[in-house]
């Protein structure tokens, strides 16, 4: 043999046995297949990612073989559209080990041609990339958790900032029903307010698709308010269910709601559906927890604002409520009459005043003191607040000087209503130091709107000019209209 060739053929010798030293060392698992896609020969690391020794695969298309359940079929297509147009193609699929056992791998298929350019073989390589997908997987998560967080985090200051914005308890409830069923939407809830005996819990607003939930509850039945603290039932190993709760096993929060350090309700955030049955435990565990910290953060924020809108109203109460006898004062009236009036003129509505005063009032103060005296005014509040009618407000405009502002009060029902409390008033029995005081009775006179003016300074005048006619007269009377012969009179 020349000696060129026997050079030629110790170098071809050398390839393949540094070829053969890479296929059955390398790590990365090797498939040789023929144009078919059918599998000649696999190496060593092939059988120990798979656990698929060549006889298994011999013959066989390794997809086939190697892909699942869960295997995405998009990728497996592309697989084969690249492959039939014999073009090298690399993914990361889904595939499963003889055991069953899921693992991803980074596949990389490569077509072989001989010298001719004919189309030999495919050469198939797998990574295992299993981990890395582990860690993608959880940095996704993670991300998702952190985004889901931020949109709560939104959530809770967007909700905070209606919260704190409510002029009214009313409002507020309007807001806190929106708010829960947007930030804990797989749940229903309620809210319960403490009664002014502090005796019973009474629901003040509900959300959700539960048909209803109790009217009341009492405080003994909730083991939130007498443990005194926020309850969770469906996350503990030792729980027992509140009284209060119909559905056994379905898990709930029971939240007290706090103002100026005083309990004054209770919020009950109820999962239907999420009982031991249902979601799997893990599942309804993590979702639990994270609305437990939800509601937690809720039930605060509530409680906050339902103390700010308290302090709203009683601020607000003491500007315009007069402080003896409960009524609205003279602020009140003119900024509420001068808008009832606007809306009566525009929807041609009618609106009346009634002017009322009591009579002789001097003499109380004189003869028995002023304590005599205001507790003679309170009891006539009292009155005008018991006998007003509907669409009446009672005021007080100062002294013994009282004013009703009735809407929807034509001439006759303003007179009307003018005699029910002047006959509930002269019922008033008062006794100081057990002496009895003298009857107490008001004189009342009446402005209505169109017949008396439009401005409201022209129906107060010819309301009170009414009046001093009934003091001229004899008091403890109505005078519902003007005459020409109008007289003055003293108190």
């Amino acid at each position: 043999m020349p000696a060129d060739d026997v050079g030629a053929d110790t170098a071809s010798d050398t390839q393949r046995f540094y070829a053969d030293l890479v296929m059955h060392h390398s790590s990365d698992a090797v498939i040789i297949s023929d144009p078919q896609r059918k599998a000649l020969w696999v190496n060593p690391a092939f059988t120990s990612q798979t656990g698929y020794a060549i006889d298994d695969i011999t013959g066989r298309d390794p997809g086939t073989v190697l892909q699942g359940r869960d295997t995405d079929a998009e990728t497996g297509a592309q697989i084969d559209v690249a492959c039939r147009q014999r073009h090298e193609i690399r993914v990361d699929i889904l595939n499963y080990t003889k055991s069953g056992a899921a693992f991803w791998v980074d596949l990389k298929v490569t077509p072989v041609y001989d010298a001719t350019g004919r189309h030999t073989h495919f050469i198939s390589t797998m990574r295992d990339i299993t981990e890395r997908k582990m860690l993608e997987d959880q940095n996704e998560e993670m991300r998702h958790a952190e985004a889901l967080r931020q949109s709560e985090r939104q959530l809770l200051a967007l909700t905070s900032e209606w919260l704190y914005s409510s002029k009214s308890f009313d409002e507020l409830l309007m807001v806190i029903k929106r708010a829960m069923h947007t930030l804990i939407p797989e749940a229903d809830g309620a809210l319960y307010i403490y009664d002014a005996p502090r005796t019973v819990l009474e629901l003040a607003i509900s959300w959700g698709t539960l048909p209803a939930f109790a009217t009341h509850i009492l405080p003994d039945d909730c083991w939130a308010l007498r443990r005194g603290r926020a309850y969770a039932y469906g996350l503990k190993p030792i729980e027992f269910v509140c009284d209060h709760v119909d559905k056994p096993g379905m898990p709930y929060f029971c939240l007290p709601v706090v103002a100026h350090g005083e309990t004054i309700g209770l919020m009950h955030i109820v999962f239907d559906g999420f009982e031991e049955g249902g979601l799997m435990r893990h599942m309804r565990n993590e979702v639990l927890r994270n609305r437990w910290d939800i509601s937690l953060i809720c039930a605060e924020q509530i409680s906050l604002a339902v103390a700010n809108v308290r302090l709203r109203q009683e601020l607000h109460d003491k500007s315009v409520r007069d402080p003896l006898t409960g009524l609205w004062n003279r602020r009140w009236f003119m900024e509420h009459a001068l808008r009832e009036l606007t809306m009566a003129q525009r929807d041609a509505r009618d609106l009346a005043l009634i002017s009322v005063d009591v009579d002789h009032f001097k003499q109380f103060n004189d003869r028995f003191g002023h304590e005599t005296g205001d507790m003679v005014l309170k009891e006539v509040g009292h009155v005008l607040t018991r006998d007003a009618g509907d669409n009446v407000a009672p005021c007080r405009l100062g002294g013994e000087e009282f004013i009703l502002l009735c809407v929807d009060h034509d001439e006759g029902a303003a007179y009307e209503q003018a005699e029910r409390v002047r006959v509930a008033i002269s019922k008033i029995a008062l006794t100081v130091s057990g002496q009895p005081l003298p009857a107490i009775t008001v004189s009342a006179g009446l402005g209505v709107l169109g017949r008396d003016g439009t401005a409201l300074e022209d129906i107060m005048k010819a309301a009170d000019l009414a009046l001093y006619r009934a003091k001229a007269e004899g008091r403890n009377r109505v005078i519902e209209r003007l005459s020409p012969e109008v007289t003055i009179g003293a108190s």
